[in-house]
């Protein structure tokens, strides 16, 4: 086998890259929130929301951050070949926790969400890290192995197809070329590579067996009114069985309501962070007017 040449290595970019998108005054400086892109997407999905933080009350005292993960559409693939992707989630709080202190508030989109799910109550969740909130954005999940079918599993592939053209749609907004799309999509999943493709679909597989119901951190979903990746419903059934969690529901949007309403999920988001920081000890209390609100 030819050695390496150092300057390849040189030029392997890390998996994670931490990034601080918004600074407080010392006096008034609220939670530390991480944000969390999904499969083959980027940090830049949070871009609108990092803009209308300061005409947000908690969201200009919060200290945002995101991280450009393994998985992101630029990334190497070879992050799949870690069988335990819930560990790239863990290996981030950590690296986080290291430099800008440890994270508050988690927002998850999508792939993430599931793996952070996964990492509070997976069949195997560790014990450690101790989040005071999270925000699942467009989360998939089944509560039973029998929610999975045949019918099911040949749909998929597709589904992960539109899930990148969506994304591609969205990113693009008056730039888009939709005869353009489907090819791009394509590629991207050629990119994502067959074990990228797995680890999502086992990750989805696991989802009857979250112990959603010990789940103690407060919890927010959000979804999509007119999501077709990442139904509504698997989201409503996700929050009634999580006594820690409320659901919103932001009308006229699909899998990416952070970029196509982000006036409407930057207010949504705010709300949560007020509602945490000034009730800590009656946050994880599920109010009930919140339970299926939509805007």
């Amino acid at each position: 086998m030819m050695p390496t040449h150092p300057s390849h290595r040189a030029e392997r970019v890390a998996p994670v890259l931490l990034q601080q998108r918004t600074t407080a005054d010392a006096g008034e400086a609220g939670p530390r929130v991480l944000l969390l892109h999904g499969m083959a997407d980027s940090s830049a999905v949070w871009d609108r929301l990092c803009a209308l933080a300061p005409h947000h009350d908690a969201l200009r005292r919060a200290r945002l951050h995101s991280a450009a993960l393994p998985w992101r559409g630029t990334g190497q693939s070879d992050w799949a070949h870690r069988p335990e992707p819930t560990t790239w989630i863990s290996d981030t709080l950590d690296q986080m926790a290291a430099t800008a202190g440890p994270a508050d508030v988690v927002v998850a989109h999508s792939f993430s969400a599931m793996l952070l799910l996964d990492l509070l109550c997976g069949p195997s969740a560790p014990a450690g890290h101790r989040i005071g909130g999270i925000v699942l954005v467009s989360p998939f999940f089944r509560p039973r192995p029998e929610d999975f079918d045949w019918d099911t599993l040949k749909g998929l592939p597709e589904q992960f197809v539109r899930t990148m053209e969506e994304g591609i749609r969205v990113a693009a907004g008056s730039r888009a070329k939709p005869e353009l799309h489907r090819a791009m999509a394509e590629r991207l999943c050629e990119t994502i590579g067959p074990y990228g493709w797995s680890r999502f679909l086992e990750t989805y597989l696991r989802t009857p067996w979250l112990r959603t119901a010990e789940l103690r951190t407060t919890t927010l979903v959000v979804s999509g009114a007119d999501d077709r990746i990442a139904v509504p419903a698997e989201a409503e059934t996700l929050v009634a069985r999580t006594p820690s969690a409320a659901l919103h529901t932001i009308e006229g949007t699909g899998h990416f309501p952070m970029s196509e309403r982000p006036a409407q999920f930057a207010a949504v988001l705010d709300g949560f962070l007020r509602r945490i920081t000034a009730h800590p000890e009656t946050a994880r209390m599920r109010p009930l007017s919140t339970l299926v609100e939509r805007t």
